[in-house]
Parts: C-alpha cells; structure tokens; sequence
C-alpha cells in the first residue's frame, strides 16, 4: 500500500481561544495510508499561542515569524515542508475527520490538478461559507454558495477559477513550479491571486465535497480589517495581473465610494510600481499614460502631481529630495544653527535644496557656525507681498486682512521635495509635500488667518517649554521633541583649569530681551559690595550685534558706572567665543528676567548648554527652556531675581571646592544636549519618514484643487 505525505500548515495570531477545538478535531483526523505533519507558524502573538502550541499533546512544529504577515507565515511554512502534499488551513475552524481524506481523489483523477478547496460550513450551521470562489464585480470577489443550504450542486468535485487558502491542498509540484505566495498582499486575496498564478502556469482549481471544515467565520481577523486589505489587494492584484484595467477599477473601488482618498493613493501607488515589476515596458507606459490623464479626477491634480513624483522614490530611479525653508536665514541665529545641524545631518542622504527669501550664501553657515553645508543647494525665492513692503524678514504678524496668502509662492515649492521642512515656525505655509515637517522654536504667534501647522505631518518642539506653549496657543502637541544639537566642546576646557571669569554669551538684542545691562550692573554691584570675594574676577559679555546698535551703548554706559572689569565683545569670531569658554568658571544668563510674555523667555538655552559643554557653572533665569537644563543645586543654579544671582554667584566663588564639583556635574549632564543625541534622534525620524515614503504607511494628502 503506498503512503501519501501531508502536512498541514496554519497562520496564527492571538489565537489561544482556537487552539483547542481546533487542535482537537487535527487530532481526530483519518490518517489511514498517511504520512501527516502539522506546522503552526506564529505571526507574533501577545497571548502565549506558540507556548500552548509546544506545550499540547498533538506533536507540533511551530515557527515564530519575524513579522504579522499572513503570506509570509505561508512561505515559511511550505519552505520547512518537504510533503507531497501541503494543505493550507485556518485554525479558527474544526475538521471533520474525513478532511484529509477527501481531498485525495480530487487529485487522483485529475492529473493537472494543482489544488483542491475544502467544502466550508459556518462554524456551528448548516449553512456554507465557500465551495470555491468567484469574481462577482470588476474584480471584487466573493465565496461562491456563501450563506446557501448545502445541495446536491454541491456534492461533486468541480474545477474553479478561483480558490480560497481557508482549507486548501496543493500538489507539491505545483507550489514549486509557481513559487512563493505574494508577499505584498499581506493578507486577503493572495488566494486569488495564487489561483491566477497557477492557472496561468497551467495547473487546474478543484472542489473537493469529501472534505469538510467548519470555520468561525472573522473569527480571527476583523470585517475592517477584511474590508481594508480586499480593497487594497484588488488594486495589487488588477495591477499585476489585469493592468489595462487598472485605471477603470478606481472609481468603483470602496477607497473612492467612501472618500478613503489617503488609502486610495497609498493602494494604488504601491499597485502601480507591482506593475512596473511585473509587467512589460510597454504595457506599463500605456498603463501610465492613462492614469496620468484619469487620476486628477479621482485625488485631484496635487496629489496626481506628488502620485508619479512619489512613484519615482519607489521604483529608485531617483535620490529622495528634501527642502529646507528658512525665511530668517540670511540672520546668524540659533534657529539657524538649529537647522543647518538638522541639513549637515541630510546631506549626507538626501538631495537637499535651501530655500530662502532673502540673498544669502551657503558658505555664511561655515563662517557663523562652524557647519559646512555646502552639500546642499540653494534657491532664493522672494515674496512680492514683503517686497513691496520693503520688509527684509517676512512677518507673518503683517499679513491680516489680504484675500490670498503671500506664502502660496513657498508653497507650490515645496511639492518639489518629498520632504518639506519649514525650519522656522512660519506657521503661514502650507505644506504640499509629501511629507512635511514643521519645527517650532517657540509658537510666537497666535493661530490667524491661513493658519497651516495642522497640515504638518510632524510637529518638532526644541524642548518641553516650547512644547507647552505649542498645546496653549495652537492646541497641537508636538509629534517629536528634538533638543537643539549643541556642539562647543573643546578638549582643552577642564573644570580644574578655570580663570575668574563670568561669562555672558547673548546677542545685544535692540529690545535689551538678553538682559546685558541688568547682567552688568548686578556683576558691578557684586563686586562694590564684596571687593575682598570679588577681586580678580571679571566679566565677559560675548555677542552678535548690528550697526549703530543703541542698545550695546547702553550696556557699555551700564559698565562704565562701576570701577570693575567688564568687557564688552560684539561679534566676536568663533575661536574667540570657544577660548571664553574654556577660560570661564561661571556662566550668567538672564533672558525672560521680569518679563511676562513666554516668547521672551529664553526658549532653551543654547549657550547655557555650551557653557556645561566647557565645564562651566551655569547660573541662569528661573524659567522657559532652562529648567530643562540645568538641575538646580546639582549642575548650576537658576534664580528668580537678580538678588538671587547674587546669592548663588557669591556661593560658588567662594567654595572652590563647590564650584569644581558643580563644573564636573554641568559636564556630564551637557551630553544629554549634544550633537551625538540630536543626529541619533533626527536620523530615527528620518528613519520613519522614510519608511512612510517608500512603506505601505498611509501619508496625508490634499483634494482637488486643495
């Protein structure tokens, strides 16, 4: 008597409350003239199903797969089977003991047979789910019978277009002629489309009536879930199968009845590059052709437009392309120095343009920050409504009453990038590409007309403070909290190699919102006050200024008034900032002293991280970003008033040994803030972009005409 070899194979996920019956009605089974093995492969469950697989009587092969793919468990199943037969089964069901059995004639009566499909009973009636399955309306399928009595209609084996994987056989020879399950479909109808591919290949689709599961209908997976993947695999499998009818099957997709458009373009994207796979060079231009002309009516000409740029990326026939939109940077700020760390960072992996509205050079960034940039491209795009305003910095504050938004010129740029990023909380540009992020030094102003930080895919905040602020003023938390990259770490600054200097490293602001003066006078008032502590100590006020800057005279007349030493260094060159930082033993910061408005409280504290960079102690305000800075008596010290810099000042110059502990502490605790952690979480951000570009995520996108 010859013996037949079978295994068995089923896709688990959370199945615990399945097992049992399941493995119940297996162990049951008519083996008479069989060689069976049952393979469990599991797709990551949470429950403990591969330990109660392992740990049942029914022996057992069980493979944990690496992902929550359906296919996948499938091809990792059959690759570890070397049966003359595979059958592919649902463990959401229960066999009847001729299962097995009832599948063989079908076989040995139809030589070119390649798989037969089980007879499905709903779990606990009388009524069928699936003798075979269907194309019911422009490649929407359905199981055939499905919720009909059983008949004699039923009751002979009949060949089929189609076959569903929920009890299915298939003849070895056949799996290895056609190949591995698509993997792409992830799950629902990679049955189908294994059933074209077998029949193209040759093979012949059975019903066999003799073999009989019960299946608990959704029993393991979700009505959405079905609906989502149905929905999307049909685009898959009409573009991999069927092309010249791809264009055709969009308006009577369930994508585009029930205005799903984010779905719709994310399916029909990734079933255009299957197309471009599978299919000859000439159907796929013809193909494109149509769809170029089709798709505006259906996702509207931007979306159209990103669609084939967004195309490109997936079929790699281009680097990603990046924008970078500073409207303030022709300015040497922080929030420059912010973000060309961010564009140092991406060059490296993207095409990336900067874009500016004013005349700047890229070679600037070298000079005022030490960051080379030069990777990058540039263009200069000058908004006419600040123009003719005269105004060198467009201020959003301005724009009031117009009937259109003047950054509409920056916005049809950025559908040129597939990442857009506004680097400095204009919160007037809407964003058209196909990702966007927005990075937000602080929310300065209140939401208003052509309000468009909400269209941002990612929200980036330079600290908590400015988080805070984002959710007061514009009820919108940030998506990502990226400290600003602070790199002035010099090898030779050492808490034990210190002189007696208070340094201040501010810009002389015109509005005085550095708070120099009052720096100045309290240092002069110390040093009146305590001349034996004070002597031989100094103060250094470093910082960027403008021409004819009347402020900068007012701190120079604050400094005069006191017979101590001051001194005063505008636009001092980087060397000279970095050899104050090593040289200096305290740090002085008072931006947000008395002031009520948060947009003039320090926002983080850049140089206050540079000073703890060069083991300096930070003395600095009570208030914004400085509080997640500097630990209060541990790494520094923050006041409230200047009566309480005083305090602290005067405590740390005459404890020497204080002030050496406190240097080492402000040390160590500057590396949560440097450039090392800021590229680690901007290179994981980039990470996600990424993966929703080229992956199956689902990206926000505009309407028609949006």
């Amino acid at each position: 008597m010859s013996v037949t070899s079978v295994t068995a194979i089923t896709v688990t996920y959370n199945a615990g409350e399945f097992i049992e019956p399941f493995l119940a009605s297996i162990a049951q089974l008519d083996t008479t003239g069989l060689v069976f093995n049952l393979i469990a492969v599991d797709n990551g469950s949470s429950d403990g199903t591969p330990d109660k697989l392992r740990a049942h009587p029914f022996e057992i092969t069980v493979i944990e797969n690496d992902e929550n793919n359906y296919a996948r468990a499938l091809n990792l199943g059959i690759a570890a089977s070397d049966s003359e037969f595979v059958v592919i089964v649902n463990n959401d069901a229960t066999v009847d003991a001729g299962w097995l059995q009832g599948f063989l004639p079908v076989f040995a009566d139809n030589p070119k047979a390649g798989a037969a499909q089980s007879k499905i009973f709903f779990s606990g009636q009388d009524r069928l789910n699936s003798v075979g399955v269907e194309e019911i309306e422009h490649y929407y399928f359905r199981d055939i019978a499905f919720e009909e009595e059983d008949s004699v209609r039923y009751a002979k084996p009949a060949r089929r277009d189609y076959v569903t994987g929920g009890s299915l056989m298939l003849r070895r020879a056949c799996l290895e002629q056609v190949g591995p399950w698509d993997e792409e479909f992830i799950m629902f109808m990679e049955d189908v489309d294994y059933s074209a591919r077998c029949r193209a290949a040759g093979w012949e689709l059975w019903f066999a009536p003799d073999s009989v599961l019960h299946h608990q209908y959704h029993g393991s997976s979700s009505e959405d879930l079905c609906e989502y993947f149905c929905t999307r695999n049909r685009f898959f499998f009409v573009a991999k199968h069927f092309p010249a009818e791809l264009v055709e099957c969009i308006p009577s997709s369930h994508f585009y009845k029930k205005g799903e458009f984010d779905n719709l373009y994310l399916s029909l994207l990734h079933a255009v590059r299957k197309m471009c796979v599978h299919r000859d060079t000439a159907t796929v231009q013809a193909t494109l052709a149509r769809l170029r002309t089709a798709l505006p009516r259906y996702i509207g000409d931007i979306a159209s437009y990103n669609f084939f740029s967004h195309l490109e990326l997936l079929l790699g026939q281009r680097r990603l392309r990046v924008g970078i939109y500073d409207h303030a940077g022709h300015f040497a700020g922080g929030g420059q120095r912010y973000v060309a760390e961010m564009a140092a960072i991406m060059q490296e992996r993207y095409d990336i343009t900067y874009i500016f509205n004013n005349d700047v050079e890229l070679k600037d960034y070298k000079e005022w920050f030490d960051i080379d940039i030069t990777g990058c491209d540039m263009k200069i795009i000058r908004i006419p409504f600040f123009e003719k305003k005269q105004r060198y910095t467009p201020d959003e504050g301005m724009v009031l009453g117009e009937l259109s938004n003047p950054f509409d010129i920056i916005a049809r740029e950025t559908l040129e990038y597939d990442i857009f990023v506004n680097a400095n909380m204009l919160g007037k540009v809407n964003p058209l590409s196909l990702i966007s992020m927005f990075v937000c030094h602080f929310p300065d102003q209140e939401k208003g007309r052509f309000f468009q930080v909400d269209k941002y895919d990612y929200l980036i905040s330079n600290g908590d403070y400015t988080g805070g602020w984002m959710k007061k003023r514009w009820d919108l938390a940030p998506t990502h909290k990226l400290y600003p990259p602070v790199n002035m770490y010099n090898p030779d600054s050492s808490p034990e190699a210190k002189e007696h200097i208070i340094l201040s490293v501010a810009r002389f602001e015109i509005s005085g919102s550095k708070k120099q003066v009052e720096l100045v006078r309290t240092f002069g008032e110390m040093c009146r006050d305590n001349p034996e502590l004070t002597a031989g100590w100094r103060m250094v006020c470093i910082g960027g200024s403008t021409p004819e800057n009347t402020y900068l005279d007012e701190v120079r007349k604050a400094a005069e008034k006191f017979d101590c030493d001051i001194e005063l260094l505008p636009n001092a060159e980087v060397s000279q900032i970095r050899d104050y930082y090593r040289r200096a033993a305290i740090f002085w910061h008072a931006c947000g002293l008395d002031e009520e408005r948060p947009e003039r409280v320090e926002h983080f504290g850049m140089t206050t991280v540079e000073s703890m960079q060069n083991a300096c102690v930070p003395i600095v305000i009570d208030g914004g970003g400085q509080r997640e800075i500097v630990e209060h008596g541990d790494s520094g010290f923050r006041f409230g008033d200047l009566e309480e810099l005083k305090v602290h000042s005067i405590a740390v110059i005459s404890d020497p040994d204080r002030r050496l502990d406190l240097a080492r502490n402000a040390l160590e605790r500057s590396h949560l803030f440097s450039l090392e952690v800021f590229r680690g979480k901007l290179e994981s951000l980039l990470d996600d972009a990424e993966a929703k570009l080229l992956g199956g995520e689902v990206l926000p996108m505009a309407r028609s005409g949006d």
